[in-house]
């Protein structure tokens, strides 16, 4: 193994069992390794690593709450972006529990 990152290490016992240790896994990490065994013919066996990103929405000063005000009649965005592997699905709720109605065109965009 060749490799200059330090979350990087292997450990083994004896000369049968080799250990991958990667320490602070990271998104980048996500991808397929492959354990080699230099005989002729050769020997190896693969295995994939997917990384979990936890769901987390990210903040935008301009949808804070205080810029929350329209005039009846008039239209508003409100902002909500959020970010995880696998995706996240966004939905949006009222506090009150009254129902949001959607057009038609917008339901695929708002993730429903």
């Amino acid at each position: 193994m060749v490799s200059l990152n330090p979350r990087l290490s292997v450990t083994h016992n004896g000369h049968n069992t080799w250990k991958l240790h990667i320490s602070r896994v990271q998104i980048n990490d996500s991808g397929s390794y492959m354990c080699q065994v230099n005989t002729d013919p050769m020997k190896s066996l693969s295995g994939h690593l997917d990384v979990v990103v936890p769901p987390d929405i990210m903040n935008h000063r301009e949808n804070s709450q205080e810029e929350g005000v329209s005039t009846e009649g008039g239209s508003i965005s409100l902002i909500c972006s959020a970010t995880g592997v696998p995706e996240p699905k966004v939905q949006w709720r009222r506090e009150d529990g009254k129902d949001i109605i959607l057009r038609a065109e917008n339901r695929d965009k708002q993730g429903q």
